[in-house]
């Protein structure tokens, strides 16, 4: 049995570090996506509660109009605390770490290395964290043998360097969906609520704008037009009030198994959605290209779960 063992993980080791040129095939049903992501909502420790955030929504805006207008920010208030729970300081150091431009190379620093660590660290040991690696494991999922091959197996694919144009090192999946990109007049990815949050807060150094919703779903999730340094994005959508880590490993547990049109169906606090993602593959190794969040039509059951947080919504 030792040798078994020692074999299974030896042969993780040599499958990891080998060209990734496609991921293992795992059979994971539909109910089971959408039961573990139930349990990552339940078990979302940093989260902000609905009191904590407070949003001002302002005109309705459709992704046909050029113009779209708010006068005032999407995030009236949001609670100081929540930026020093630790994957979210965590978050919040990455962000300086990257150019936005595409075509412009990313650099490496210690520095950077050691922030990517940091955050990786923290939340594959949240509850979330855990979660996903245990139902992983149980399922024979050869990067998840053991933690440490699960994390750099997360680096890799997340944070593994690629090329968006020039033949230059310039993006990676997690600079794309948790930072934003810039390209050819319009913004990229950025399908997070803290960084936008972030960059609305530091809008005159950042030259942020919100323009207005195209759907709005209480303090649970939204699609958005705005303007960055002048780049425009005709309809961003994201979760709001979730941790990094519920983003992090819904959109990877979506990814890994769901990749393609048809995404994987999902619920949050009863409000239907479904997360769409496509890989990239560069000198043959896989990487996550792109990961966002569809709203799906409002329910009568999404209106009775979120029937009081209509409060903290302008």
């Amino acid at each position: 049995m030792l040798k078994l063992l020692l074999f299974i993980f030896l042969f993780s080791i040599f499958f990891f570090f080998t060209k990734q040129q496609s991921l293992p095939q795992v059979m994971v049903t539909d109910k089971e996506i959408s039961d573990l992501v139930q349990l990552f909502f339940d078990s979302d420790e940093n989260a902000a509660t609905n009191d904590q955030i407070v949003l001002n929504y302002q005109n309705h805006t459709t992704s046909r109009d050029n113009n779209g207008f708010a006068s005032l920010p999407l995030f009236t208030e949001v609670d100081p605390t929540i930026a020093i729970r630790p994957t979210f300081k965590a978050y919040y150091q990455l962000m300086d770490n990257y150019n936005p431009e595409v075509g412009k190379v990313e650099t490496y620093s210690e520095k950077k290395e050691q922030e990517i660590d940091t955050f990786l660290y923290l939340i594959t040991n949240t509850t979330i964290g855990k979660h996903f690696f245990m139902f992983l494991y149980k399922k024979q999922y050869p990067y998840a043998v053991t933690i440490n091959t699960f994390i750099n197996f997360l680096k890799n694919l997340w944070f593994g360097s690629y090329s968006r144009a020039r033949g230059v090192l310039d993006s990676s999946g997690f600079e794309h969906v948790f930072i934003g990109e810039l390209k050819k007049g319009e913004v990229s990815g950025l399908h997070h609520w803290f960084r936008f949050y972030y960059l609305e807060a530091t809008r005159n150094k950042n030259k942020f704008h919100y323009l207005g919703y195209l759907v709005k779903r209480y303090n649970i999730m939204a699609s958005v037009k705005f303007t960055w340094f002048g780049y425009y994005k005709k309809s961003g959508s994201f979760f709001i009030t979730t941790s990094p880590e519920f983003d992090f490993f819904v959109y990877t547990l979506c990814f890994l198994f769901r990749r393609g049109n048809n995404g994987c169906k999902i619920e949050i606090n009863g409000c239907p959605a479904s997360i769409t993602s496509y890989d990239l593959i560069q000198n043959g190794n896989i990487f996550i290209g792109t990961v966002f969040p569809n709203i799906g039509e409002m329910s009568d059951k999404c209106k009775l779960y979120n029937q009081f947080v209509k409060n903290n919504i302008h």
